[in-house]
């Protein structure tokens, strides 16, 4: 699975390198806007007793929301990260309110920075490691217009928290979690 999926980023990635050139244009930023994109992520759990080592898996986003003007955009954000090794399947998810800055309006160079709660998971077919907490979220992208309102959207992000409950088997075993996620990828915008 890994093979096809670098390769498709690969190619995004080339194809982004190569019509940037001839698009230097940003994509019109107005009304409701929905993006998703695909990539790779590297997430972690650690804890006094429970350090799950940081390992990559495959990671996305799905985000919606409205324009408040060419310089700024507000929405919410919903992103996965999933790993499964040795009978182990270990999920990242969160939800965030995000706020997209472009500090030229005119290109398609975006700061993202998102305030949401995150959820981490591993299990196998008898025991559950979880934690939930609040997080954080920061990013950057440059959408590159391919029409009036379509970008590709190439893109990193950092996700992390502190705090949170671990629970064992749906216990709360009374030590506290920290999560992280770094994620690469490429995604689409439609504005």
């Amino acid at each position: 699975m890994r093979s096809p999926l670098m390769a498709a980023l690969a190619g995004a990635l080339l194809l982004t390198s190569t019509t940037s050139l001839s698009a230097q244009r940003a994509a019109e930023r107005h009304g409701v806007w929905v993006g998703a994109g695909v990539g790779l992520g590297s997430a972690r759990l650690s804890c006094d007793i429970c350090r799950i080592d940081r390992t990559g898996g495959t990671a996305g986003y799905l985000r919606a929301g409205a324009t408040i003007s060419k310089s700024i955009l507000v929405g919410l954000e919903a992103t996965g990260w999933y790993k499964s090794k040795s009978d182990i399947d270990q999920l990242l998810g969160s939800l965030h309110a995000v706020v997209l800055l472009y500090p030229k309006p005119a290109s398609g160079f975006y700061l993202k920075s998102g305030l949401g709660i995150s959820q981490f998971s591993a299990k196998d077919d008898q025991d559950e490691v979880s934690s939930q907490a609040l997080s954080v979220q920061f990013g950057v992208g440059y959408e590159v217009a391919m029409g009036r309102g379509l970008s590709i959207v190439p893109y990193a992000n950092f996700l992390g928290s502190t705090g949170g409950d671990v629970r064992f088997n749906d216990t709360v075993s009374g030590l506290s979690a920290n999560t992280s996620l770094l994620q690469f990828g490429v995604g689409l915008t439609l504005h």
